[in-house]
C-alpha cells in the first residue's frame, strides 16, 4: 500500500489529525535544544541507524521516530561511547514496538548484532526502562513522516502543470514525485541544521521542495496551504535549504546512487512519449 492509499481512506479525519499533531508538537515535554555534547558525531550515528533499519527491514516511519528519540535523549544526557550506539538500536527497538508489526520488530539479540554482541542483553531492557521513564512513557511524538504521511495524498493533483505542462499520466507522476518525497525527508533526517524545526513545519517543507524539485506548479496551491497551516512564505525558507541539497547531489552525484542522491525514477520508463521530467540533472519522459 503505497502514501497515497491508506491516508485518503480517513480523509475526512486528517484536519482533525493534523490539529491534534500540532498541538502535540507544540506542548510537548521534550524539545531539541541542539546541546548534546555528542552533536558532531549525530551524522554518523544517524547514517549507522539508517544503515541498520534498513537490513531489519524497518519501516520509514520507524526511523524517522527513532532518530527523533535518540536527538531527543542524546540532548538531555552526556553519552559517551560504545553506549551511543547502544541508544541508537534501543531508540529503534522502542519505535520499532510503536509502528511495526509483531512480527517485525527486532529482538535484542538481532540487534546486538550490529555491535558484535558487544552488549548484555540486560543492557537493552535496562536502557529500554530508563528511556521510557525518561519520555514519560510517552514515545508516541509527531514526527515529520507523519505528517508527511497526511500530506502527500493532497500534494500532487491531475490538474497540477508539470513543466509547464499537463500531466499525462497521473500514476507514473505520483511514483516519481513520492521519489522526491522520500529523498528530502532524508535530507530533513541527516542534516543538523533542521533538527530544532517543528515536525508540521519541516514536513510542509518537504512537500514544497518536492514539488519545486519535479517541477509542479503552482508550488504551493490553496489546497496545501489550507491542509498544512503554512502559507508559501512560511515554508520558504526551508524550502530552499532542502533545495540546496538536492542541487548539491544533482552537480556532485551525477550518474551514482547512494543515500545522499537526487532519487532516482521508481520505474524504467526512459524512451516512452510523455511528460518530459527533469530528474537528477537529465531528462526523461514518462
Amino acid at each position: 500500500m503505497s502514501y497515497y492509499d491508506a491516508p485518503t481512506l480517513g480523509s475526512e479525519y486528517t484536519m482533525d489529525i493534523l490539529y491534534w499533531l500540532k498541538q502535540k508538537e507544540r506542548h510537548g515535554l521534550h524539545h531539541c535544544r541542539k546541546q548534546s555534547p555528542q552533536l558532531e558525531k549525530r551524522g554518523q550515528l544517524v547514517e549507522w541507524t539508517c544503515d541498520v533499519a534498513d537490513k531489519l527491514g524497518l519501516c520509514t516511519s520507524t526511523l524517522h521516530l527513532a532518530v527523533k528519540l535518540v536527538d531527543l535523549f542524546m540532548d538531555g544526557h552526556d553519552i559517551q561511547d560504545p553506549q551511543l550506539y547502544l541508544v541508537c538500536l534501543g531508540s529503534l527497538l522502542l519505535a520499532a514496538k510503536m509502528e511495526e508489526k509483531d512480527g517485525n520488530v527486532p529482538r535484542c539479540s538481532q540487534l546486538n548484532i550490529f555491535v558484535k554482541n558487544f552488549f548484555p542483553l540486560s543492557d537493552f531492557f535496562s536502557l529500554e526502562l530508563v528511556m521510557l521513564n525518561y519520555f514519560h512513557w510517552n514515545i508516541c511524538l509527531p514526527t515529520p513522516c507523519y505528517f508527511t504521511s497526511l500530506l502527500i495524498p493532497h500534494s500532487i493533483l491531475p490538474t497540477d502543470h508539470h513543466n509547464s505542462g499537463p500531466i499525462l499520466s497521473f500514476s507514473k507522476a505520483q511514483a516519481y514525485f513520492q521519489e522526491y518525497v522520500q529523498y528530502f525527508l532524508k535530507v530533513s533526517m541527516t542534516d543538523v541544521s533542521f533538527l530544532d524545526t517543528l515536525p508540521s513545519l519541516l514536513a510542509a517543507s518537504v512537500i514544497a521542495a518536492a514539488r519545486r524539485a519535479f517541477g509542479l506548479s503552482p508550488q504551493w496551491p490553496d489546497n496545501l496551504e489550507l491542509l498544512s497551516g503554512y502559507r508559501e512564505e512560511q515554508v520558504g525558507h526551508l524550502t530552499t535549504m532542502l533545495m540546496f541539497h538536492h542541487r548539491l547531489s544533482v552537480n556532485s552525484d551525477e550518474g551514482y546512487n547512494s543515500f545522499s542522491a537526487s532519487p532516482t525514477s521508481p520505474t524504467s520508463t526512459r524512451g516512452r512519449g510523455g511528460v518530459h521530467c527533469l530528474w537528477g540533472g537529465k531528462d526523461r519522459q514518462f
